[in-house]
């Protein structure tokens, strides 16, 4: 079936920087169907040169040179249409449907605008007949800041489409780094006995960024760390990493496994908040060797900076879920911005014997790690013991690393949303997170932030181009533990 898809906000920021590079991909990879149009929908007034000229302006800055071909933009852009309109407004919508979209084809509705619009744009959308069994709705995040505000925008979605109509992105999902996780728990039969408690001493996931929050000033204050990345991105990666095998993979067998991580995750009382959670802000500092401002220091003619603002840029968290897989065993989460490297990784612990035989023969004994890479470099090692080769007594014995790497070429054909464009055309909707689960997700953060506002807990400060805040190193430190702030420099030596 012929395939119509509509980006309503259409020559925005995202759309211009994400989604049209992504379909892009799928072009250059001969995934796009060959009858697919797509259509940007914005208020203001352009011709479809003009909208192809601004379009292919952004697309060659995002794709570089490596990648971009004259001939499959011309077929590329042979696909995209603009369409004029207001999408809060019914007869705008309505003259848009008659013009292109009066016919029997599937429609996409992709909405690349603000979260306060969506109700208006959803009720124009039902009104003026676009709203049919076969139209999908794709949404981005963020999708409310608490349970409360998520369930009110859920709302209005829903009372135009049924949950199976809807796809909510986090993008984070169609990276292959992170599908790999599935691949590498259920596809590796190896794993599966030592994946739970008794096996694995502790887990830490990793998300930094050596950026700064820049012109995203006025949205970040109003979000921080926890809501912008703990709330999806950390959260669902850790749903890939500690749920129960699905019955197959399809869109209802994930997704109910992954809820049952998220409802299984321990609410952390107001009591417990802050030796559980660090909450830190950058300073000033310097990143890879350029002196950059600290958050409170940044400056634009967009907005203005509230000098005493307590919004967290980095955010540290003791999680643990209570299951019978999983109970006792620590989850630390953490992120952040301004720090020291970009790197995100997921590190597993396992626990060591009480009885070491070499214990004569080398400095300090490790415990075992596996260490999953997401990016910037996606792949898996695996931290072991070995023999020093040579003829001295004994058997002595050093830290050593088995390494893997998901990227066979380093060239990047496509991004994650690439991927996800691909499975909202194909109607698959396993990548992408059901209303449940984004209502758990804020269930377990507001509980934080509930603690966090009744204790008067306060920003520590960092300078931008370190670790992070003293305390969240006290935060494992405090369980005889420590973050494996090594692996990516390890990586990076294995890799060169």
């Amino acid at each position: 079936m012929k395939t119509d898809l509509l980006i309503i906000g259409g020559d925005g920021d995202l759309a211009l920087r994400k989604l049209y590079p992504s379909l892009y991909y799928l072009e250059l990879n001969n995934c796009m169907p060959a009858d697919t149009r797509i259509f940007g929908m914005a208020r203001t007034g352009q011709t479809r040169e003009e909208f192809h000229n601004k379009i292919y302006t952004w697309l060659k800055k995002s794709v570089g040179d490596a990648l971009f071909s004259e001939e499959k933009w011309q077929s590329f852009a042979s696909k995209i249409w603009f369409a004029q309109g207001d999408a809060t407004k019914e007869d705008d919508l309505a003259n848009a449907k008659n013009e292109y979209f009066d016919n029997d084809n599937h429609l996409v509705i992709y909405l690349a605008i603000p979260p306060m619009i969506f109700g208006k744009v959803c009720g124009s959308v039902d009104k003026c007949g676009l709203n049919k069994p076969t139209t999908r709705l794709v949404v981005e995040k963020p999708l409310g800041d608490s349970r409360e505000s998520f369930l009110a925008i859920n709302d209005e979605l829903a009372r135009t489409f049924s949950e199976e109509q809807i796809f909510r992105i986090d993008h984070y999902l169609g990276k292959e780094s992170v599908q790999n996780l599935l691949a590498l728990r259920f596809a590796n039969d190896i794993f599966e006995p030592l994946w739970n408690s008794r096996y694995i001493d502790h887990i830490q996931i990793t998300v930094t960024e050596t950026v700064g929050v820049g012109n995203r000033w006025a949205f970040y204050d109003q979000t921080g760390a926890t809501r912008d990345m703990v709330q999806n991105h950390l959260l669902q990666v850790l749903c890939l990493m500690a749920m129960e095998p699905p019955a197959c993979l399809n869109a209802e067998s994930v997704r109910a496994e992954k809820l049952k991580v998220l409802n299984a995750l321990r609410l952390i009382p107001a009591s417990e908040v802050q030796d559980l959670t660090v909450r830190g802000q950058y300073s000033s500092g310097y990143v890879d060797g350029v002196e950059v401002p600290g958050y409170t220091g940044e400056t634009s003619d967009k907005y203005e900076v509230d000098p005493n603002s307590q919004t967290e840029t980095y955010v540290a968290i003791k999680a643990e879920i209570q299951n019978w897989r999983w109970s006792g065993v620590p989850i630390y989460l953490r992120t952040g911005k301004r720090l020291n490297k970009r790197h995100s990784e997921i590190v597993i612990q396992f626990k060591q014997s009480n009885h070491q035989i070499f214990e004569k023969d080398h400095s300090e004994h490790r415990a075992n790690q596996l260490i999953i890479q997401l990016q910037p470099d996606a792949g898996v090692s695996l931290r072991m013991m070995h023999k020093i080769p040579g003829l001295d007594a004994g058997i002595p014995v050093e830290d050593g690393v088995l390494n893997f790497s998901f990227d066979e070429n380093g060239k990047v054909s496509h991004d994650a949303y690439s991927r996800l464009f691909f499975d909202v055309l194909r109607n698959d909707q396993t990548l992408f997170v059901s209303a449940a689960e984004v209502e758990a997700a804020w269930r377990w953060v507001d509980q934080i932030f509930a603690g966090w506002k009744e204790t008067s807990m306060s920003v520590q400060e960092y300078p931008a181009g370190s670790r992070g805040p003293a305390l969240a190193e006290e935060l494992l430190e405090r369980d005889g533990r420590k973050w494996l702030n090594e692996g990516f420099e390890l990586w990076c030596e294995l890799e060169s």
